[in-house]
């Protein structure tokens, strides 16, 4: 992407979007299949929309945030290796 040559702030900012979105749905559908598993099992509904939205995105959000900056970082890290020409060098 030509929006994202170098690592910066805009790709920081991509980054913890996308994965705090990719998470948070992650969670939701997990939980909305449980839920209509002991559904067949059970027969009784347990799912609350509104209870599992809030959980999905307040976890989701606080995990793509921390994900979202280590990849950054081991972007950042990548790029300056690069840079400096030390990539397939031993240490």
């Amino acid at each position: 992407m030509k929006l994202f040559r170098k690592v910066g702030v805009s790709w920081l900012l991509f980054l913890i979007g996308y994965c705090a979105i990719l998470i948070s749905l992650i969670i939701f559908i997990g939980q909305l299949g449980v839920s209509l598993y002991f559904y067949f099992i059970d027969g009784g509904w347990f799912f609350k929309w509104r209870d599992a939205l809030y959980i999905a995105l307040t976890k989701g959000c606080v995990t793509g945030l921390f994900l979202g900056v280590g990849l950054w970082i081991k972007s950042k890290l990548q790029e300056k290796r690069i840079k400096k020409g030390c990539w397939n060098k031993k240490s």
